[in-house]
């Protein structure tokens, strides 16, 4: 079985790793490759609503989960996933993170083309045998949800959100590493 994808969309996929996550579904996959392609642009309507919903989000937060890494990159798209858990326990400002995140939803172009090549990709890959939870026909089925829909984001599936609480933005490599930077 493959490891990883280097597809004719260039996105290496985590494939090992989502193997071995038992709560991971195909939504959480696909979101995966959404967000290395698209961006967090669509989460990021306007700076009063990205406010509000980080002000309630981080009032939510509890300590950061064993292993949670402060920064995870989404293949090589130079896009990330900042953990809010380990940034704020590390004093991170929530000022600055709506700052980074708003910049970064202004400064990716989303890739329809690359998000639909590593997504197809990802599916033939799928053809070979499950990877962990991961189907075949569970993508074939979020497929034909998404794909007359223009491939809209989706949420984490309700087994990801139990296990993981995922609670991140989306991020350019730069843009994340100035916030850490800052934390030192």
């Amino acid at each position: 079985m493959i490891e990883a994808i280097v597809a004719s969309a260039l996105l290496v996929l985590p494939l090992g790793a989502w193997r071995a996550d038992t709560a991971l579904e195909i939504a959480d996959a696909y979101k995966w490759i959404h967000q290395a392609t698209e961006g967090g642009e669509h989460a990021a309507p306007s700076r009063a609503e990205a406010e509000g919903w980080l002000t309630r989000e981080w009032a939510t937060l509890d300590a950061p989960v064993a292993g949670e890494p402060l920064v995870e990159p989404l293949g090589d798209s130079g896009i990330v996933r900042l953990n809010l858990r380990p940034y704020r326990a590390r004093g991170g400002d929530p000022a600055a993170l709506v700052d980074a995140f708003l910049a970064s939803a202004a400064e990716v172009r989303p890739d329809r083309e690359r998000f639909s090549s590593a997504w197809h990709a990802f599916g033939d890959v799928l053809r070979e045998g499950p990877i962990g939870r991961l189907t075949r026909a569970a993508w074939d089925a979020l497929d034909a949800d998404t794909a007359p829909r223009g491939y809209p984001a989706v949420h984490h599936s309700d087994p990801y959100e139990r296990v993981h609480r995922p609670a991140y933005r989306v991020l350019t490599t730069g843009r994340a590493r100035a916030l850490v930077e800052a934390l030192r």
